[in-house]
């Protein structure tokens, strides 16, 4: 596995536990909303960063899912 793979997959891997811990909390805690759509986010979040890797775009520090949007969008479609 080459560095790039393995950056990949250590995105992808905290994205699967982040959402890991959104499935337990519904599961458990389905009265913890702010929590569980704040695992759903992060793991949105890593999966693009992920994506972003994979396509060898660099980007900043950040948790905006609008800006890593944005970041793909200039390479590819991105739909709503």
């Amino acid at each position: 596995m080459d560095k790039k793979e393995l950056i990949i997959a250590v995105w992808i891997k905290k994205a699967e536990h982040d959402l890991g811990m959104a499935k337990l909390a519904i599961e458990y805690q389905p009265d913890f909303r702010d929590s569980i759509c704040f695992h759903c986010q992060q793991a949105a979040e890593k999966y693009l960063k992920a994506y972003l890797v994979y396509l060898d775009i660099i980007f900043k520090k950040t948790h905006s899912l609008d800006y890593l949007l944005d970041l793909i969008s200039e390479r590819e479609t991105v739909s709503d």
